[in-house]
């Protein structure tokens, strides 16, 4: 099986081990196009010498690492041979991502949550950090949301099952990502509460409003500063309840007390 590490620096290994004698960019830059678009259509008047170079000593370094038959080229286009033998982590990311937007329910499944749980893993970095091609550019930041969007989901899972610190770290790995993710440090606050860390939740929507001002130029949304503002002044708490009717769920909730704060 050829293997393929897009996510930080290139890295692809072979039956035989680590591909060392890919260190030609051009060549990286080639194994990684195709590896990420699984396909592509060469410009017959566009860099043939280079390409038929880069193919060359492509092919070259998958046969000493026992990785042949993997590409398939003729005059008119070069790809990945569809069945060929191939792990990617973009397409672990991509099969995740994919499952979780089929499902049927916004809940997930345990086995959703386990798929979404090992594709953030592999993304310790940006899609081949330090490349700038055009298409490394726009892959980079659709896998970029594609991470985000992963993260965003596991951070609801962890709330409804009540697994607050699971769900605080989802949350802080997002905002390295997006510091300015107003819906991530809502989520934050809420599970700083349900944790039963009402300083941290005030804290958190300090850190959202000045993110959002740096980053945006932008203050919180009105949503935002009013569950500030009940938390604050103790009118929302973390109290005995499912969040959800629908079957066992976390022992406490959010609960914003009916009158709070009217006459009082």
């Amino acid at each position: 099986m050829l293997r393929v590490h897009l996510f930080g620096r290139f890295r692809a290994s072979g039956e035989a081990g680590p591909l060392t004698a890919l260190e030609r960019r051009k060549v990286q830059e080639l194994l990684g196009y195709l590896a990420e678009q699984l396909w592509a259509t060469s410009d017959p008047l566009r860099c043939r010498k280079y390409l038929r170079q880069s193919l060359w000593r492509l092919r070259c370094v998958l046969d000493a690492a026992g990785c042949r038959d993997v590409l398939q080229a003729d005059q008119e286009w070069i790809g990945l041979r569809p069945d060929a033998s191939l792990w990617a982590d973009t397409l672990e990311l991509e099969r995740a991502y994919a499952r979780c937007a089929a499902a049927a329910s916004r809940e997930l499944a345990p086995d959703l949550v386990a798929a979404a749980e090992r594709a953030v893993d592999l993304c310790q970095a940006p899609l081949l950090d330090g490349w700038y091609t055009d298409w490394s550019l726009l892959a980079r930041e659709q896998y970029r949301a594609m991470h985000l969007a992963l993260l965003d989901r596991l951070m609801a899972a962890a709330e409804r099952a009540g697994r607050w610190e699971a769900g605080l770290a989802y949350g802080r790995r997002a905002l390295r990502e997006d510091p300015a993710g107003e819906r991530v440090h809502v989520r934050l606050m809420r599970l700083h509460l349900l944790s039963g860390d009402r300083s941290a939740a005030l804290r958190q929507f300090g850190l959202c409003g000045a993110a959002l001002e740096r980053e945006l130029g932008v203050a919180p949304a009105p949503e935002t500063r009013r569950l500030f503002e009940l938390i604050r002044d103790g009118r929302m708490v973390a109290a005995a309840g499912p969040l959800s009717a629908a079957g066992p769920g976390p022992e406490r909730a959010l609960v914003q007390l009916a009158g709070a704060g009217n006459g009082r």
